[in-house]
């Protein structure tokens, strides 16, 4: 077969050669000293995991999964983000925000062009066996949702465009907290905005209008603000707050954990890991003495920048429910009941 004149190396196998094999910790120093990527504190990567760019930064606690590829020209992935099993994302630019999820068999390609980019959010998450094609820029915003199964593509071209059939080459744009659910076609031009929610099975082509709710092939607006989202008051949402704390409870007993009370803090103990809690509620004032390095702090109204200093100060961790944000890292107690409350989509952006 004759070559062609640019090479197309879809699966780079010198590549998956030479690094692939190789253990987590032999890959960060290769990739480091030897092809120059930035390589932060914490990454992981998995057996036949690879990243090959011309210009690689990883930040801190990325996690590459068994035999998945990431391939580009520019790639950055931001702190706490992952790329599951056997996931293959090859795209231009690749700009990955933090505490972003590609669940496994996710497949993100396509045909290249120089504008070819893909661009997701922190704290979104793309589940299993979704296809993306980012020949034209795909875009999607921070805290989305993709499902399984989901369908979005740039271009949409076979027949002869010199016999008049149609030819479509247009980017995606997904706005902030859009959700897909299972089996969403989102065809080549569209844009969703920001808190839209598309029903499953749906296929959607042109704009959707932010804060709606769009259903049908073609998927058309059947709720909108201020209708949509339905809005809690306080009392409601400190409500669904011990909900989720009393089935955040119950799922540590489940897994063979121990909860005791050590006013005011809650003491929760798992596998020899150990982590006070304090759970802030309304205008409870904040025991500053009894604080130590380690505990966490959850609060629902939100955290003046005067209490998260003093919190840094003493090494506590903290999750704001109220002003959606949280301490740049955690103990295992934190980061369990962040997960915890995600299943919720409650997501807490990290300090800087």
């Amino acid at each position: 077969m004759s070559a062609s004149l640019i090479p197309k190396d879809r699966i780079p196998l010198r590549h998956l050669l030479v690094f692939g094999w190789l253990p987590s910790p032999l890959k960060r120093l290769a990739y480091r000293w030897l092809l120059g990527y930035r390589i932060g504190k914490g990454v992981r990567f998995g057996f036949g995991g690879i990243v090959v760019g011309k210009s690689v930064d990883l930040g801190d606690h990325v996690e590459i999964g068994l035999l998945a590829i990431v391939q580009g020209r520019n790639i950055s992935i931001g702190r706490h983000s992952s790329v599951g099993t056997m996931s293959y994302v090859s795209c231009e630019t690749i700009r990955i925000g933090e505490d972003a999820k590609i669940r496994e068999q996710v497949y993100v390609g396509g045909p290249q062009l120089p504008e070819s980019r893909f661009e997701l959010g922190s704290r979104t998450i793309i589940l299993q066996l979704a296809f993306i094609n980012p020949t034209k820029p795909v875009v999607i915003g921070d805290d989305t949702g993709i499902g399984g199964h989901c369908l979005i593509f740039t271009h949409g071209v076979w027949l002869n465009a010199l016999d008049g059939y149609p030819v479509n080459y247009e980017p995606v744009t997904l706005g902030k907290s859009v959700w897909l659910p299972w089996r969403v076609f989102v065809m080549p031009g569209t844009t969703i905005g920001d808190g839209t929610v598309i029903g499953a099975n749906s296929l959607v082509s042109g704009n959707i209008p932010p804060s709606s709710l769009a259903v049908g092939s073609p998927a058309k607006v059947i709720r909108s603000a201020p209708d949509f989202p339905k809005q809690l008051n306080g009392e409601q949402r400190a409500a669904l707050v011990s909900q989720l704390m009393k089935e955040f409870d119950e799922f540590v007993r489940y897994h063979g954990g121990a909860i005791t009370e050590e006013p005011p803090f809650r003491r929760y103990r798992v596998a020899g890991k150990s982590g006070r809690l304090l759970w802030l509620r309304g205008a409870t004032p904040l025991p500053e003495p009894a604080l130590r390095r380690g505990d966490c702090v959850l609060a629902e109204s939100a955290l003046p920048e005067t209490v998260c200093e003093k919190l840094r100060a003493r090494g506590v961790d903290w999750l704001d429910l109220g002003g959606k944000s949280r301490s740049r890292d955690g103990s295992p107690l934190t980061e369990e009941l962040a997960l915890y409350l995600g299943r919720y989509g409650v997501r807490l952006a990290r300090e800087a």
